[in-house]
């Protein structure tokens, strides 16, 4: 079923969180794009105006085993994709790095990788799976007391869309999260079948990060560490700033997939890079100012680039702040 956001967004406003049953309804799902990079690597770019709110995947695949990097947040989409790879995939689907009950569900073989500090928290993930799946319960129940709102002719459309909602919901908490079979907690090299792929731990974007290369160093999937406007608010924001180093000067480098946005050159990564620097001396620098005060006095030039088109305006100007408060902290 597909559904276009502006028929949604205007029948939602008669409904209670219209984002909910954008969450459940598989509207945004086809509008992801498969990109091959090479013969052995796809790359699932969410479309642009949803790129701070969900994530790109990465598919990587070998002459014997697949692997799957990252999933959706849309569950809906998380399924689709499962059913598309059923129709893509020509070997094995083993390894999932950063996904969610939803996919393993579909692929129960496939062995979930993660960071070690991951795997020590790992209850949590469970929890807060469990957490949203209640936040949408509650949802389509309010939803439901909500139809009396919505105009007569529509109300059974509406009550069909909320329907399939708790079909979906049902079937999601059923999941559950399978423990991690690999935790990373040094470099580790895994052939696909005539391709392999790099795995490190890194502390940046959060303490427990992952990334990827492959091609003999010339790809990296870095997730959102290389993310052009990257979100710094549970960051490590020095040794972050010096993974950004470390990859600019990287001769092998030439193709860089990260979490959110499209592909992205070392030239690039100058960007975000500049963005991380600014915030810690800026910091540094002012230690009295308040955090009202930080934001009015930041660099123009290196929050500029980020000021082209709406999205980037709101999400800079958030994602600054966050920065900041992060920064402060860690004085």
């Amino acid at each position: 079923m597909k559904l276009k956001l502006s028929n949604i967004a205007s029948s939602c406003k008669h409904l209670l969180l219209a984002c909910t049953l954008l969450s459940i309804v598989p509207s945004t799902y086809a509008a992801v794009t498969w990109n091959t990079i090479n013969p052995h690597i796809q790359f699932l770019k969410q479309q642009d105006k949803l790129r701070f709110y969900d994530s790109n995947q990465v598919l990587i695949e070998g002459e014997k085993c697949a692997l799957l990097v990252d999933t959706s947040a849309n569950f809906a989409a998380v399924e689709q994709l499962a059913e598309d790879l059923k129709n893509r995939l020509k070997t094995p689907l083993c390894y999932l790095v950063a996904t969610m009950a939803v996919m393993q569900s579909f692929y129960p073989g496939a062995k979930l990788i993660v960071h070690q500090q991951v795997n020590k928290n790992f209850n949590l993930y469970q929890t807060a799976y469990t957490d949203k799946l209640d936040t949408y319960e509650k949802s389509i129940e309010l939803s439901y007391q909500r139809l009396a709102n919505v105009p007569k002719e529509e109300q059974a459309k509406w009550r069909n869309k909320l329907e399939l909602a708790k079909k979906r919901l049902f079937r999601w908490q059923e999941h559950q999260l399978s423990k991690p079979k690999i935790v990373i907690d040094s470099r580790k090299v895994i052939d696909l079948g005539d391709f392999e792929v790099t795995l490190e731990p890194q502390q940046a974007h959060t303490n427990g990060d992952l990334t990827i290369t492959t091609n003999n160093g010339s790809v990296l999937i870095g997730g959102d560490i290389v993310d052009w406007l990257p979100y710094p608010g549970h960051g490590e924001l020095k040794s972050w700033q010096a993974l950004l180093k470390q990859y600019i000067n990287d001769e092998k480098l030439t193709i860089i997939l990260p979490g959110h946005g499209g592909t992205l050159t070392k030239e690039q990564l100058k960007q975000p890079l500049s963005f991380l620097t600014a915030i810690t001396e800026h910091v540094k620098n002012n230690k009295d100012q308040s955090i009202e005060q930080l934001m009015l006095s930041f660099p123009e030039s290196v929050i500029e680039p980020y000021k082209q088109e709406a999205l980037n305006i709101k999400s800079s100007n958030f994602f600054l702040q966050a920065g900041l408060n992060r920064a402060k902290s860690a004085e």
